[in-house]
């Protein structure tokens, strides 16, 4: 298992320390229940001027948003060998965003991350939010993870 972090975030509001090992606490959690031998994933935090350049880039909005995904899941169903490295993808994450969220939604810094990091990871899974019936799967099965990592005491 390969977890690659990395925080390019102008604004500090959660020691860097605190914020690798809560991503890898919490990517660790979520990997231990995939089929994947060698799975790799990365973590990029940015600012909301960061995230908005890619927001823009790649998806057409010239907005700031709190999280992007960049799957490179195979989706034609061939599975790795059990040597093989698995490249999950890429999640990118504001923590100016997050840090507005969990004002906004009365809970701490590291609850929104958690989110953040559940929800993008689901979509390395190929987990779809925009059509109605496949958010309400998504959104149910994000719901699952962040009950399971709080029982856990992950965050």
């Amino acid at each position: 298992m390969e977890i690659l972090i990395c925080n390019q975030s102008r604004k500090k509001m959660i020691p860097a320390r605190n914020l690798r090992n809560l991503t890898r606490r919490i990517l660790e959690r979520l990997l231990s229940d995939q089929d994947f031998a060698h799975p790799q994933i990365s973590v990029l935090f940015l600012d909301d001027a960061g995230i908005r350049k890619l927001n823009k880039q790649y998806r057409g909005y010239d907005a700031p948003t709190d999280v992007l995904s960049f799957s490179m899941l195979d989706v034609s169903g061939s599975k790795p060998s059990p040597e093989e490295i698995t490249p999950l993808g890429d999640i990118v994450i504001s923590l100016e965003t997050a840090a507005a969220q969990a004002r906004k939604m009365g809970h701490s810094l590291e609850k929104e991350i958690v989110l953040l990091l559940v929800h993008g990871f689901l979509h390395l899974l190929n987990y779809d939010d925009e059509k109605p019936g496949e958010r309400k799967k998504m959104f149910s099965l994000q719901e699952k993870w962040m009950q399971i990592l709080e029982k856990e005491n992950l965050f």
